[in-house]
């Protein structure tokens, strides 16, 4: 079975043989060229000794799993964690993060290069992360016999109807892991509904909510922030607004904006993947908006000019969430998107803007959007009003920053849940 696999993955290469000057453009890449070389043999010794191995896809999860690999660290101590990453700036993330642990990149999905791994890792347990996984990886460490944990487990709307298409193929991948640990009581109904018995699936919650409360021990005094960023007007005169993790339907809406709303507020625009700076700049040029870019050293604006900083750097966003007055959540304008971390910004009291599609995060985009600290915005007015609605402080914002915390904390302890099922599997 695994040998037909890898023929299935040989033959998908070989239909890509047209776009192989894309491909050796790739390549050519240093930084893409090695990627590709440890991730078809691990940069890392052998050990005799058992590790743990914990899988993330990019730098969201990678983040979110602080929290658990401090805990990890705590409790067993003797052991080393290896933590694999698919995403350049995922492994660059965990790298600047993790610098007590074994970061390395994920594995190409052949049979031959996950023996390879496992023989170089030794894992007493494989601890993959919401839904990443392969049918190889899953095949060959449950036939060396290591236990596989699957952790804040959850299935998009879009990968449940292409699962529930596929099921007859994907039926015994799926029980091959010996648990799952899933974030709400709706993720779990669909694992069953994918013929994943009942008792291999705990609700655990998300283990993002507990990450957003440890986090908050981790963060800058204001002022510190404020510095870094070069922002030197005060914060009493101008609300910031910041757009988190923008894609481009978030600027498309926002950045027309500005200029209309620049003499009350500062706009500060984080993105989600930085190799679309240059675009943003093109867009905030061509819509006359005034604008530093963070990396190029300019700072932002230091008067009441209405500036709008581009901020071009990865790991810091939580910083720029606690100096925020209003948090537009990016990726919520497009369903296939579906959003991105709302407990960041509800754990810091934020009022939230977005679009409608929190599908990411649905129980508590729900809970959030119900109580008001979630408003929806589905067109440019709507975003506007909103904006200019939001711009006092009140009595109001006050309540709705009470019910945003209040939201986070219920949602606290998945990762006690995980440790115990850790525990239980590695006993």
């Amino acid at each position: 079975m695994m040998l037909l696999r890898d023929l299935v993955y040989f033959f998908v290469i070989l239909l890509s043989l047209p776009l192989l000057p894309l491909w050796v453009k790739f390549l050519f890449k240093k930084e893409y060229r090695d990627i590709l070389k440890h991730r078809f043999s691990p940069n890392i010794k052998h050990s005799d000794k058992k590790r743990l191995w914990i899988h993330a896809v990019s730098v969201g999860e990678v983040r979110s799993l602080k929290y658990l690999i401090e805990k990890l660290k705590e409790k067993y101590k003797e052991k080393e964690i290896v933590l694999s990453v698919t995403t350049p700036s995922g492994c660059e993330c965990a790298k600047n993060e993790y610098q007590d642990i074994i970061v390395i990149n994920a594995p190409i999905d052949f049979s031959f290069v996950i023996k390879r791994f496992i023989r170089k890792i030794n894992p007493q347990l494989l601890i993959l992360n919401e839904l990443e996984v392969w049918p190889n990886w899953v095949a060959v460490t449950r036939q060396k016999k290591i236990p596989i944990l699957l952790v804040n487990g959850r299935i998009s709307d879009l990968a449940f109807k292409r699962y529930k298409r596929f099921l007859f193929l994907m039926k015994w991948f799926f029980n091959k892991i010996d648990r799952y640990l899933v974030q709400a009581e709706l993720y779990k109904k669909r694992f069953q509904q994918l013929k994943i018995p009942a008792e291999k699936i705990i609700v655990c919650g998300n283990i993002k909510a507990d990450e957003a409360f440890n986090s908050l021990g981790h963060l800058l005094p204001d002022r510190e922030i404020l510095d870094f960023l070069g922002i030197k007007t005060g914060k009493n005169n101008k609300k910031i607004v910041t757009i988190a993790s923008s894609h481009r339907s978030d600027e498309q809406l926002l950045i027309p904006l500005i200029d209309k709303l620049d003499n009350d507020f500062l706009f500060i625009i984080v993105p989600r993947h930085l190799n679309r700076v240059q675009e943003i700049e093109k867009q905030l040029t061509n819509h006359r908006v005034n604008f530093s870019t963070w990396s190029k050293g300019k700072g932002a604006p230091q008067d009441n000019t209405g500036k709008t900083l581009l901020f071009d750097r990865m790991g810091y966003l939580f910083n720029v969430l606690k100096i925020s007055d209003i948090v537009f959540m990016g990726g919520t304008l497009e369903q296939k998107i579906g959003g991105h971390n709302l407990y960041e910004p509800a754990v810091l009291g934020k009022v939230i803007l977005g679009g409608p599609h929190y599908n990411n995060f649905p129980d508590i985009g729900k809970e959030l959007a119900a109580k008001g600290v979630y408003k929806i915005a589905r067109d440019r007015e709507d975003c506007r009003q909103l904006l200019m609605e939001c711009k006092e402080k009140t009595a109001a914002a006050e309540r709705i920053g009470a019910d945003a915390v209040n939201a986070v904390s219920a949602r606290r302890g998945s990762t006690e849940c995980i440790l115990k099922e850790i525990h239980r599997l590695i006993a």
